[in-house]
C-alpha cells in the first residue's frame, strides 16, 4: 500500500503544486461572474459621494430644540449644496438626498409631528425624552464606507454578483482577471454510448462527461467536450496530445484502472508525466494526476460516484488554484455536523459518505443516503454533502464529522 496516498496528503500536494495561470485579461462587467481578479481594484469615488439622508424625514439644524421651521424640500438627485439650514430650521428630505449645509441630524418622518398651519415640525416624545436628538442621526457621511484611493477589491478575489455590483457602482466597465481556465473533458470506454443513440448489448450511456462539464461550467470555466475515448492506446494518446495544445487542464473519467483495456494511465506516461496514481480513499481509489507540457491532467475513476467525489475533493481544488484562487480559498468548503446514523464496520480507507444535511437546535445533523455504491449515481443526485469518516473508525449517533457540501447543491 506504500504507493497509495491519503486524501489529505493528496489534497495538500495538489494545492501546493498548482499555481494561478500567468497573465491577465480585461473582462467586461457582464462576463465577470466567478472570475478571479489579477490585480487590486481601487476605490475611484468616495462612498457615499456626499453627505446624504438615510431616511425619509426632516433634516434639522440644532438638536436640542423643541421645534423647527420647514424651509426647504430636497429629493434624491437635487443639488443639496445650494440649500442651507440655519439654527431652528428644517428641510423635508428623502432617502439618498444630499443633506444641506448646517444640518445636524435627520429625523424619521414617523417620529415627527407636522403642524401644517405654520409649517413646523416637533419630535415625537421618545426622541425628546432621550435628552435631545443625537448628533448625525440618520446622516450617511461622505466616504464613511469607502474612501477614494483605498482598495476596493483585492487581487485573487473571486467575483460574486455583489462584487460585480460594487465595481459597477464605482464606474468600472471592465476588470483585469486571471485568464479563464480552459478544460477539456473526456470519457473513456468502448462500453459508453452518447445519450440518444441506441444501446447494444453490454453498452451504457455516458453520464460522467455531462456531469463533469456541468460542474466545470458552474465554476466559470471554458469547457471543451472531448467526447468518448475508445479503448485504444494510440487513439487515446493522440486525443490527449491534441487537447493539451489548446487546454489548461484535461479531465478524463474511466480507463485509469489496471485492466488490459485501461489505457489512460499508459497514455499519460508516454505523452507527459504521471505524478500520482491511486489514493487510499473510498470511493475513488484509481485517481491519477499528471501533466502534458503545461497542461494539467486529472484522471478520475469511471464509476459515476467515484468520479463525482474525486472531482469535488481533489481535481476541483487544483483547478481553482489554476484559476487564480489562494490555497485557503481553493480548499473544499467544510463544516461540522453530527451523525444521525451508525456505522459498525470500520473501513480501512478514508471514506466519503453521501449524506443529507438537516438543521436542528444543536446544529447540523447528517443522514446517509441508502444507495452508497460507487456506481449508484441516484443516491448522489439527492445528497447534500459528503461526510468524511476517518480510516479504521466507526460512527456512533451524535459523533461530530467533517462534512463537505456538494458544490452544485450549495
Amino acid at each position: 500500500m506504500s504507493d497509495l496516498l491519503d486524501y489529505h496528503d493528496a489534497l495538500g500536494t495538489l494545492l501546493e503544486t498548482h499555481h494561478p495561470l500567468a497573465g491577465k485579461e480585461s473582462v467586461a462587467l457582464e462576463q465577470l461572474d466567478r472570475r478571479v481578479l489579477a490585480q487590486d481594484m481601487a476605490v475611484q469615488y468616495d462612498v457615499p459621494a456626499f453627505d446624504n439622508s438615510a431616511m425619509d424625514g426632516y433634516a434639522i439644524s440644532g438638536n436640542d430644540r423643541k421645534s423647527w421651521q420647514v424651509v426647504h424640500r430636497i429629493a434624491a438627485g437635487d443639488a443639496g449644496a445650494q440649500q442651507r439650514l440655519e439654527a431652528g430650521q428644517a428641510a423635508r428630505i428623502f432617502t439618498g438626498a444630499p443633506v444641506p449645509a448646517g444640518a445636524t441630524a435627520v429625523l424619521m418622518q414617523e417620529r415627527v409631528s407636522l403642524d401644517a398651519t405654520v409649517n413646523t415640525i416637533s419630535p415625537i416624545a421618545s426622541a425628546d425624552e432621550a435628552g435631545g436628538v443625537p448628533q448625525g442621526l440618520n446622516i450617511r457621511y461622505q466616504a464613511e464606507e469607502l474612501r477614494r484611493g483605498a482598495t476596493l477589491l483585492p487581487r485573487a478575489q473571486r467575483l460574486t454578483p455583489a462584487a460585480i455590483g460594487l465595481l459597477s457602482a464605482q464606474g468600472y466597465t471592465h476588470a483585469p482577471c486571471v485568464p479563464q481556465l480552459r478544460v477539456a473533458v473526456f470519457s473513456s470506454g468502448n462500453e459508453l454510448v452518447e445519450p440518444g443513440q441506441a444501446l447494444r448489448e453490454g453498452q451504457i450511456y455516458d453520464s460522467n462527461r455531462q456531469m463533469l462539464a456541468a460542474l466545470l461550467r458552474a465554476q466559470g470555466f471554458a469547457v471543451h467536450n472531448g467526447g468518448i475515448l475508445p479503448d485504444q492506446l494510440a487513439a487515446t494518446r493522440a486525443a490527449l496530445r491534441q487537447a493539451a495544445r489548446n487546454a489548461d487542464a484535461i479531465i478524463c473519467s474511466g480507463g485509469v484502472s489496471v485492466g488490459e483495456e485501461d489505457h489512460l494511465k499508459t497514455a499519460l506516461e508516454q505523452e507527459g508525466e504521471l505524478i500520482q496514481w491511486r489514493l487510499f480513499i473510498k470511493p475513488g481509489k484509481p485517481f491519477t494526476w499528471g501533466r502534458i507540457g503545461d497542461c494539467r491532467v486529472f484522471m478520475l475513476p469511471g464509476n459515476p460516484v467515484s468520479s463525482l467525489v474525486t472531482f469535488q475533493q481533489l481535481a476541483l481544488p487544483a483547478l481553482m488554484r489554476l484559476a487564480g484562487l489562494p490555497i485557503e480559498q481553493a480548499r473544499p468548503w467544510q463544516l461540522r455536523a453530527r451523525a444521525d446514523f451508525t456505522r459498525d464496520k470500520a473501513e480501512p480507507r478514508r471514506e466519503f459518505v453521501r449524506v443529507t444535511l438537516h438543521g436542528g437546535p444543536d446544529g447540523y445533523r447528517v443522514r446517509p443516503m441508502q444507495r452508497q455504491g460507487s456506481a449508484m449515481l441516484s443516491g448522489a443526485a439527492f445528497a447534500h454533502a459528503l461526510a468524511e469518516v476517518p480510516p479504521g473508525e466507526r460512527v456512533e449517533p451524535g459523533r461530530e464529522l467533517v462534512v463537505y457540501p456538494l458544490v452544485d447543491r450549495f
